[in-house]
C-alpha cells in the first residue's frame, strides 16, 4: 500500500511538472549563445551535443577536433560493409566511446527487422582515448528501433508524441539531437522572449515520460523532482543511471556504463551533501583532456594524498576511480580495466568480489557495503601489461598492500619530509621544498587538475639534506603551462607525497 501511494504521489508531482513544460517551448542550444557566449562555447566543445547526431542530407556528423573516432572507416564496416550515409538517419554517440548507427528505417543496423544488414551484427564500433578497440555484435538478434525509450537520454525536448523520423510511425519526438541548454535548463521560449532569472531554470528538474514510477528510487524510496528546486543530483540522475532503480547495475564482471548517479547515492560524499557540481564543471567535458573537474581529492584528503605508500605514477583517481565500468570495451590484459571511471571511491582491501553471486549488480548489504576492490584498483595496472614496468601482483598482495596504503607505516618509514611549496598560489616559477632522511633517487611529477601529467623530472640522485629543486612554469615540452590547479607529486624511495600548487598567470 505504501509503495502504491508513493508511486501516485510521485505520477502527480510528474504531471504537475509535465503541464508546465507543455505551457513553453524549445528553442535550440544557439538561442542561449548570444546571452551565455561562454557557458555555450564551453557546451559545445563537450560530448553532451554528441550524444545523438541527426544525418542531414546524406552528410556525416562533425565532431570535434579532439575526438579521435575513425569516422572515415565507418561506412566501410559498418554491417556487411554495403552501406553508406544516405542510408543513415543518425548515429548514436561517436564522440568518446563508441558509435552505433540508426538506418532510415528506424532501427539499429545491424539488428533484427533493420533494412540494412538485418541480424548480421559489426554493428557497433569501439574506440577510447585515441585508440581503435575494433567492432562487435551488438544485439544483432534483438529488433532495436531508436525510440523514446532510447533518445530520451540522448537528445533534447524527447516526447513520446508523433515521430522523429519521416515515415516511420510512433518512434516519439525531440527537438534537438543531442543533450542541449535546454535537456538542463528546462525550455526556453519564454527565457528568450525576455529574459529573468524567473523564466528559466537553474536546474531542470524532471520525470521522463515513460518511467512508471515518476523518479529514481533509493533503497525503495521514490525520488520525485521538485518543480520549484534545482536539484542537480536528481536531474543529472534522470539519465546517469540505468532502469531507475537502486542496484548499481553489472553484466561481465564490470559495471554498467549509465551507473554513476547509482554508484554516487551509494557513498559518504552523497550523504555529507556533495552533488554532481561539487566535482564537474557541468558544461565542461572530462574526456579528451578537457578541464571539467573543478574539485580534486587532495582538498579534502590532504592527509591521505601526502601520507601514500605507493612509489609509482598513480594519483587518486587511479585507484579509487579506477575503470571498473564499462561502456565499449575492456582494455589491456588484467580483466579488470574497463573505459569509464567508477563513482563508488571506497575501497574495501579483501579479496571478496564487489558483485553479488549471479554478477548482475554491485553488492550492497549487511556483508559488504557497495565498494571497489583492489581487483580493479590494484590489478587493472599491476597485472594490465607484462610489459610495461609496473610489477604484477596476486589479489593476495593487492589487497594486503591496498589495507596500508594510508596507514601509519607511512609515517613511521618516512623518507620524505617537510614537503612544500613555494610560492602558492605562484604566478611563474616554483621551488619545490623538501627534506631527505637518507639518500634516494628523487621524482618530481606535476599534473594538472584532469590528472594529465605535464611535467616530470625523474631519476635525480639527492643527498640526505634540504632539497629545493626550481620548476620554472613549463611544460616538459617548453610550453607555459596555464593558471588552475596543479598537484606536485615528489617520490624518493618507497614514498610519495602530493601538493596543491595554484598558477594565477
Amino acid at each position: 500500500m505504501k509503495k502504491h501511494l508513493l508511486l501516485i504521489v510521485a505520477f502527480a508531482l510528474f504531471m504537475g511538472s509535465y503541464a508546465y513544460v507543455q505551457s513553453q517551448s524549445f528553442v535550440g542550444s544557439e538561442a542561449c549563445s548570444a546571452c551565455h557566449p561562454e557557458n555555450y562555447n564551453n557546451w559545445l566543445a563537450s560530448g553532451h551535443p554528441y550524444k545523438f547526431s541527426v544525418v542531414e542530407n546524406g552528410q556525416p556528423p562533425v565532431y570535434p577536433p579532439e575526438a579521435i573516432n575513425f569516422e572515415d572507416s565507418w561506412m566501410t564496416n559498418l554491417g556487411d560493409g554495403s552501406h553508406d550515409w544516405s542510408q543513415i538517419a543518425g548515429v548514436i554517440g561517436g564522440y568518446g566511446w563508441k558509435a552505433r548507427f540508426v538506418g532510415n528505417d528506424g532501427h539499429i543496423v545491424g539488428t533484427a527487422g533493420s533494412l540494412y544488414s538485418p541480424g548480421y551484427g559489426h554493428n557497433q564500433f569501439n574506440f577510447y582515448g585515441g585508440v581503435d578497440y575494433g567492432w562487435v555484435d551488438y544485439h544483432p538478434g534483438d529488433v532495436k528501433i531508436y525510440n523514446y525509450s532510447c533518445f530520451k537520454c540522448h537528445t533534447t525536448g524527447g516526447d513520446t508524441l508523433g515521430t522523429w523520423l519521416d515515415g516511420v510511425a510512433g518512434l516519439g519526438t525531440f527537438t534537438e539531437g543531442g543533450v542541449g541548454c535546454e535537456s538542463c535548463h528546462g525550455p526556453g521560449s519564454e527565457h528568450v522572449a525576455s529574459p529573468t532569472t524567473s523564466n528559466i531554470d537553474k536546474v531542470y528538474e524532471f520525470a521522463h515520460q515513460d518511467n512508471a514510477s515518476g523518479g529514481l528510487t533509493i533503497d525503495g524510496v521514490v525520488q520525485t523532482p521538485d518543480p520549484n528546486g534545482n536539484d542537480i543530483n536528481f536531474l543529472c540522475g534522470t539519465c546517469h543511471n540505468r532502469s531507475y532503480t537502486s542496484p548499481i547495475n553489472s553484466s561481465g564482471g564490470f559495471i554498467k556504463h549509465h551507473e554513476q548517479w547509482d554508484e554516487f547515492v551509494s557513498t559518504k560524499h552523497y550523504e555529507n551533501g556533495f552533488s554532481c557540481a561539487t566535482c564537474h564543471d557541468p558544461h565542461k567535458r572530462v574526456i579528451w583532456d578537457g578541464d571539467g573537474i573543478t574539485m580534486n581529492c587532495t582538498t579534502c584528503h590532504p592527509d591521505q594524498a601526502a601520507l601514500t605508500n605507493h612509489s609509482n605514477d598513480a594519483t587518486c583517481i587511479d585507484c579509487h576511480m579506477p575503470f571498473a565500468a564499462k561502456s565499449g570495451t575492456t582494455r589491456g590484459e588484467s580483466g579488470y580495466k574497463g573505459d569509464v571511471r567508477s563513482h563508488l571511491f571506497t575501497i574495501i582491501a579483501d579479496t571478496n568480489s564487489m558483485f553479488n553471486e549471479d554478477g548482475s549488480a554491485v553488492k550492497d548489504d549487511e556483508e559488504r557495503e557497495a565498494a571497489l576492490s583492489p581487483r580493479f584498483s590494484c590489478l587493472g595496472c599491476h597485472n594490465d601489461d607484462p610489459n610495461d614496468d609496473i610489477p604484477d601482483k596476486t589479489i593476495v598482495q593487492a589487497a594486503s598492500e591496498a589495507a596500508n596504503m594510508h596507514g601509519e607505516t607511512a609515517v613511521k618509514e618516512m623518507s620524505l619530509l617537510n614537503f612544500g611549496l613555494y610560492p602558492n598560489p605562484s604566478n611563474g616559477p616554483v621551488k619545490i621544498n623538501f627534506l631527505l632522511m637518507n639518500p634516494a633517487s628523487v621524482d618530481v611529477k606535476i599534473f594538472n587538475a584532469t590528472g594529465q601529467m605535464v611535467y616530470s623530472r625523474t631519476n635525480d640522485n639527492r643527498s640526505s639534506g634540504n632539497q629545493i629543486i626550481l620548476w620554472d612554469g613549463n611544460s616538459n615540452t617548453g610550453v607555459d603551462v596555464s593558471s588552475g590547479y596543479y598537484f606536485v607529486k615528489v617520490s624518493a624511495g618507497n614514498q610519495s607525497s602530493v601538493q596543491k600548487l595554484v598558477l594565477m598567470k
